[in-house]
């Protein structure tokens, strides 16, 4: 199965997305590597997740997991 990472940037001043965004990242089982570094198989949520953090003023991207070697 595919794995996704989420990888995001958001303003400290925005406490409250922050703490929404890792709310619902937890929700969905994802792993956190980083402080704004996340994987999870739910792309989908990725996606929503991504998405609000554009809408409030940060940047995010979603990645595809691909082991090299």
């Amino acid at each position: 199965m595919k794995e996704f990472i989420l990888t995001f940037d958001m303003p400290r001043e925005l406490t409250r997305v922050r703490k929404k965004v890792h709310r619902d990242l937890i929700k969905i089982d994802s792993k956190k590597f980083q402080q704004s570094l996340w994987k999870s198989r739910d792309l989908r949520s990725l996606i929503e997740i991504a998405t609000f953090i554009k809408k409030s003023g940060g940047s995010a991207s979603i990645l595809e997991e691909k082991l090299v070697f």
